[in-house]
Parts: C-alpha cells; sequence; structure tokens
C-alpha cells in the first residue's frame, strides 16, 4: 500500500470527521464511533462475466467511506457458489476471490472485513442469510457489489430514527430515478408522510427492494427471510407489500416500515456500474 494511498484515505476522514453529525436519543448518543459499533456491512457477490476483474467490486467498497460510520464498522463479503450450468466460470471466480482475499490483506478499503464462501449456489436470499449467522450488531446494511455510493447521507440521523420509531425498518438508498419516478403512479408508491419521529428526511415507499439498503437485524431475521425461497428477496416481499395494500390500503405499510432516503426530489443515492454487462 503506497504512502500516498494512506495520506489521502487519513484525508477524507479527516474532512468527513468535519460535518459528522451526532444525535442524542433516550440517553443515547448517536456519532460515527457509536454508529459503527452498530452496523454491519453486508456485501454480496457472485460470479459475472467480468470476472476475475475487481473493477465492479473494488469502487463499490471503497465508496462506502464517504460514510464514517461505514468506514469504521465491521464488513463481511459473502461469494455466492457456482449455479449449475456455469461451472466453466470455476476457475474465473477462484481468481477472483483470491484478489479480494489479497485486498483484505493489504488495502484499508477492505479492512475489517470477513469473507464467507458459500459452498453452493444459494441466490441473494440465501447468500444474506450465511452472513446474518455472523452478524451481531443490531441493525445491518445490505450492499450488493456493483453499487456505488455517490452522495453522502446521514447514516447517524438515520440510525437515530430507528431507534427512536419503530415504524422504520427498512431505509434504501435510491438509483438515480426512483425518488421522483413514482408521482404518476396511481395510488402513489411513495410520499412524504412518516409516522413518529425522524431525524432525516424519508419518504414512505410502498415498494420492497433488496437494492442498498439499512434494516434492523431481528427486521431481517424475524420477517425478511422467513419469507424468502431461493432468489432475490424483493421477489418475495415485494408482492407480499402489494397484496396488503391491495388488502388493507396504507394500513399495510407499518407492517413492511419500508422507505426510500430523502425527499421526493433527491434523486438516487446510488450508481450501478452493472458489472453483468462488462
Amino acid at each position: 500500500m503506497s504512502i500516498f494511498r494512506w495520506f489521502v484515505i487519513c484525508c477524507l476522514f479527516f474532512f468527513a470527521s468535519l460535518f459528522a453529525s451526532e444525535y442524542s436519543w433516550n440517553g443515547k448518543l448517536y456519532n460515527d464511533e457509536t454508529v459503527a459499533e452498530m452496523i454491519t456491512v453486508i456485501t454480496t457477490t457472485n460470479p459475472i462475466p467480468s470476472i476475475p476483474s475487481t473493477e465492479h467490486i473494488y469502487p463499490s467498497q471503497k465508496s462506502l467511506f464517504r460514510i464514517p460510520a461505514f468506514a469504521r464498522c465491521k464488513k463481511i463479503i459473502v461469494f455466492d457458489g457456482i449455479q449449475p450450468g456455469f461451472e466453466n466460470q470455476m476457475g474465473d471466480y477462484e481468481a477472483y476471490k483470491r484478489a479480494v482475499e489479497f485486498f483484505t490483506m493489504v488495502d484499508p478499503y477492505f479492512s475489517n472485513t470477513e469473507l464467507i464462501f458459500c459452498e453452493k449456489w444459494v441466490h441473494l436470499a440465501g447468500a444474506v442469510k450465511e452472513a446474518m449467522a455472523r452478524v451481531t450488531t443490531p441493525y445491518v446494511f445490505i450492499h450488493q457489489h456493483d453499487l456505488l455510493l455517490v452522495k453522502d447521507f446521514d447514516l447517524n440521523g438515520l440510525i437515530a430514527t430507528m431507534e427512536a420509531n419503530e415504524n422504520v425498518k427498512h431505509v434504501r438508498l435510491a438509483l438515480p430515478y426512483a425518488n421522483y419516478h413514482w408521482r404518476p403512479w396511481n395510488p402513489p408508491a411513495a410520499d412524504e408522510h412518516i409516522v413518529g419521529i425522524s431525524f432525516v428526511p424519508l419518504c414512505r415507499h410502498f415498494q420492497w427492494s433488496d437494492n442498498d439498503h439499512i434494516s434492523t437485524t431481528a427486521y431481517y431475521r424475524d420477517f425478511v427471510l422467513p419469507q424468502c425461497g431461493h432468489g432475490p428477496m424483493e421477489a418475495y416481499l415485494d408482492p407480499a407489500l402489494s397484496r396488503a395494500r391491495e388488502e388493507i390500503d396504507t394500513l399495510c405499510h407499518p407492517i413492511f416500515g419500508t422507505y426510500l432516503y430523502g425527499g421526493m426530489n433527491d434523486g438516487g443515492y446510488l450508481y450501478h456500474s452493472d458489472g453483468r454487462n462488462k
């Protein structure tokens, strides 16, 4: 690791700390240090056409360092198995795994990172379940290997909100179109109605997505994963939310607790580099 890279990273920490947010709720302080102890980042990865290149996962993990608590917290990268019929990817996938493992030993953007290797293909829900077995924090950030955080958000204020407001269970960081794309829908898929305390801007959301999001660990273990089979989590949770809305309208929302971070016109917080199409 070059001295210059270490210097750049130290500067990022310094300037981020100048704008660090701090909240107090119910006698507890929520700042970069305390929130870092409360959350684990789970990054899911799998064999895609661009492997063994790490050009998708490296900038994705680097982008987390925009948020001081993410830079400090424990991280887990979970590698799904090889899908049947794609065994020809095995050699490239092993090289990709070794490259990421090397990063954990020498690169600060991969520091404090545990690697989990699934023995077989378990898809997204199964990979998250494997990682959740190693989580000891009350909150998780579910992160995909080719999504980059391109705009800062107030993680400390969000965790304080989730501590103070049990209605907020699942907060997604939107892709560029999401926060303002929903308005023409009937009924609207998002609005700015929040029941209870919030220290940060949120949009109540009537869709469930497994794009990058912050949730409580208990919500995942007790509510999300028990509903999921083999596949993307949103393939199970989003239809369930749609059915619930048809049956009981907006009263369904506290059950799922889904929100988008930011206001209706914030735009996106993520960029999808889409390593599958390299």
